[in-house]
């Protein structure tokens, strides 16, 4: 088997960054195979971070796509908008700057929870009847993750998330089965 490809990761806080960082461990990633970006406390919103961000990843990216394998994933929550608006906010970035927004075949993939990382998290904790709309707490201590992404990649694994999963986490999870073959 190959060695997996070095991951950018992009994303407004040190809570997303754990929980894709343990995601991607779990899948036989290193800490040396992982690039972290996380916006930098003070900078404003971690939203508009990412977002202003973003089209300069996607060049780096592309810079080494072709003799590198290299890989990006953008994370930012939805807070009360829809996952959409995100994926278009990211669209209309890139084009502000003059770089293309993600193709199909590239290994970037945008991981968006609805309300934001804590949702997935009480849905993944089996907390009862999660919602997209509840703001739901987080954690003191980040890694405290750990367990919940743990259970998230054995759902995934089987290929079946359990109960009534919140609706941006399916949509990332089928995302991810699209981007999964392009980066190990």
């Amino acid at each position: 088997m190959s060695k997996p490809a070095k991951i950018t990761i992009l994303c407004e806080d040190r809570q997303q960054a754990c929980f894709v960082r343990r995601f991607l461990m779990n899948r036989r990633w290193t800490r040396y195979d992982l690039y972290e970006r996380i916006a930098p406390p003070g900078s404003g919103s971690g939203e508009q971070w990412v977002r202003e961000q973003l089209p300069r990843e996607m060049k780096a990216y592309r810079s080494k796509c072709n003799y590198l394998r290299n890989g990006l994933v953008a994370v930012i929550d939805a807070d009360s908008l829809e996952v959409v608006d995100r994926v278009r906010g990211f669209k209309t970035a890139c084009d502000e700057q003059g770089v293309a927004p993600k193709q199909p075949d590239e290994r970037v993939l945008y991981v968006i929870p609805k309300r934001n990382i804590e949702t997935w998290l009480a849905y993944l904790r089996r907390e009862p009847s999660v919602d997209e709309q509840t703001r739901y707490p987080r954690y003191e201590y980040e890694s405290r993750c750990h367990q919940d992404v743990d259970r998230l990649d054995a759902m995934c694994q089987k290929g079946q998330l359990e109960g009534q999963p919140p609706a941006s986490l399916e949509r990332c999870c089928r995302e991810f089965q699209a981007f999964w073959p392009l980066i190990r």
